[in-house]
C-alpha cells in the first residue's frame, strides 16, 4: 500500500515510473482486480451458506390465542383427572428444529457447486491480474516506441531544416532553384505534423496508463532496457482453459442436481415449547419424520432435467472450442513473433544501406547530379525505417507479454 501511495505521489510531482511500479501499483489499486477479489470472497460464503443450509434451522416461536369456548392447555390423554385446567386465552412458547435429512442429495450437489464456483473465481482473479499486467506492459511499450519515435523524427525535422538553411543559401547565392526550396519546406512542414501528431499519441496513451494504474497522471516513464522472457505454458494448463474445464464440471453437477426432483423427500421437524393460561403452565414437545414423493407434476420435473442437460451438453462444446481456440492463438502468436524478428533483421540491413543511399544522394545533389527529390526522398526512407526498427522493437517485447498472457497458468 505504502508503495502504490509513493508512486502515485512521484507521478503528480513529475518523476519516472518503471514498468514494475505501474504493474505493482494496478495491483493494489485497480478497481477491475478488486471487483474480482470481491466475488472471490463471495463464493467462499456461498459455500458456508450451501453447507450451512444442509444443517436445518432453528425457529423461535410464540403466540396468543383466544377461543370461543374454553380449550385445555395440552390434549387430553388416558387416564382424566380432575382439575385439568382450561382457558378461552393461552399463551405459548417454544422451540422448532426443521430440517431436511434426504432431497436426492441435491444438498450434497449444491455443497460441491460452491466449491467449483470459488475455484472458478481464483481462476478468473488470477486470469484478471495478467490481462491487467499485459495491459500495463502494451501501453508502457507503445510509450516507449512512440517517445523514441518522437526523437528519431526530431533528429529527422532538424535535418530538414538544416538542408533548408542550406537551400536557402545557395538559392539567394543562385547557385540553386528557388523550387527547392519549397521542396524543402513542404516536406519540414510534413515532419513537424508528424513529431506534434505523436506527441498527442503519448499524451493520450499516458493518460490511459495513469487511469488504468489509478494514479492522477504520468509526466513520464523510465526507459530501461526491457527484458520480456517468454513463460508459456500448455493449452491445457492455460487459465483460459481450466476456467472452462470448471464451469463445465459445474455445469455437470447442476445436472446432477435437477435430477434430485426424482427423488422423495425426507424431512425432520420436531418442537419443544409451553402453553401458558390462568397462572399455570404445560411443557409441550413432539418430534416427527415426512417423507414426501413428487409422482406428478405436468412435465416439470422432465423438463427442468433437459434443460440442465442441454446446459452440460453446452457446457462441454464451449470447453473443445476455448482448447481449439487457445491453440490457434497460440500458434498465431508465436508466428507472429517470429514474423516481427524477422522484420527487425530486414529493417537492420536494410537501415545500414538507406544511410548509405542518403549520404550518396546528399553528395550527388550538392555536386548538381540529382533532383532534390531523390535527397529528400532518401532522407524519408531513411526517418522511416529508424520508427519502423524502434516500433517493431518494442512491439516485439509486446507480443511476448501477450503471449505469456493467453498462456499463463500452471499445472
Amino acid at each position: 500500500m505504502k508503495k502504490g501511495l509513493l508512486v502515485a505521489l512521484l507521478c503528480s510531482i513529475g518523476y519516472g515510473i518503471t514498468l514494475q511500479e505501474a504493474v505493482d501499483t494496478a495491483l493494489q489499486h485497480s478497481p477491475v482486480l478488486k471487483i474480482s477479489q470481491s466475488k472471490l470472497s463471495q463464493s467462499k460464503k456461498e459455500k458456508r451458506e450451501s453447507i450451512a443450509k444442509s444443517l436445518g434451522k432453528i425457529s423461535l416461536e410464540g403466540g396468543y390465542t383466544r377461543y370461543n369456548i374454553p380449550r385445555t392447555l395440552a390434549p387430553i390423554v388416558p387416564p382424566l383427572t380432575p382439575g385439568i385446567v382450561s382457558s378461552k386465552e393461552i399463551t405459548s412458547a417454544g422451540a422448532r428444529y426443521e430440517v431436511r435429512l434426504f432431497n436426492g442429495f441435491a444438498d450434497r450437489a449444491s455443497i460441491e457447486i460452491s466449491d467449483l464456483s470459488k475455484v472458478l473465481r481464483e481462476k478468473e482473479l488470477k486470469l484478471t491480474k495478467e490481462q491487467l499486467i499485459y495491459n500495463i506492459k502494451a501501453l508502457f511499450y507503445k510509450i516507449l516506441s512512440l517517445n523514441e519515435i518522437k526523437k528519431s523524427s526530431t533528429e529527422y525535422q532538424n535535418a530538414l531544416r538544416r538542408l533548408f538553411e542550406d537551400t536557402q543559401k545557395e538559392v539567394s547565392a543562385g547557385k540553386k532553384a528557388p523550387l527547392d526550396l519549397l521542396k524543402v519546406e513542404s516536406d519540414l512542414q510534413e515532419a513537424i505534423y508528424q513529431t506534434e501528431k505523436t506527441r498527442l499519441s503519448i499524451e493520450t496513451l499516458k493518460s490511459q496508463l495513469a487511469a488504468l494504474i489509478g494514479v492522477e497522471k504520468i509526466d513520464k516513464i523510465e526507459k530501461n532496457r526491457y527484458l520480456e522472457p517468454l513463460r508459456t505454458n500448455r493449452a491445457t494448463d492455460t487459465y483460459l482453459y481450466q476456467k472452462s474445464l470448471i464451469e463445465k464440471r459445474k455445469s455437470e453437477k447442476l445436472l446432477e442436481k435437477s435430477r434430485s426432483v426424482l427423488y422423495p423427500t425426507l424431512s425432520l421437524n420436531a418442537y419443544y415449547g409451553k402453553n401458558f393460561a390462568n397462572e399455570t403452565e404445560k411443557e409441550l414437545w413432539q418430534a416427527g419424520v415426512y417423507l414426501k414423493w413428487n409422482v406428478f407434476d405436468f412435465g416439470y420435473s422432465k423438463a427442468k432435467i433437459q434443460k440442465a442437460k442441454i446446459a452440460s451438453i453446452i457446457s462441454e462444446q464451449a470447453l473443445k472450442k476455448e482448447l481449439l481456440e487457445l491453440k490457434s492463438r497460440i500458434k498465431k502468436g508465436f508466428n507472429d513473433l517470429k514474423e516481427l524478428n524477422a522484420k527487425l533483421l530486414s529493417l537492420k540491413k536494410r537501415i545500414s544501406l538507406l544511410q548509405k543511399i542518403e549520404k550518396t544522394e546528399k553528395i550527388k545533389y550538392e555536386k548538381g547530379v540529382s533532383d532534390m527529390y531523390d535527397l529528400l526522398y532518401a532522407m524519408a526512407k531513411h526517418s522511416m525505417a529508424r520508427a519502423s526498427l524502434i516500433e517493431t522493437e518494442y512491439e516485439i517485447l509486446s507480443q511476448k507479454a501477450y503471449l505469456n498472457y493467453i498462456t499463463a497458468g500452471e499445472r
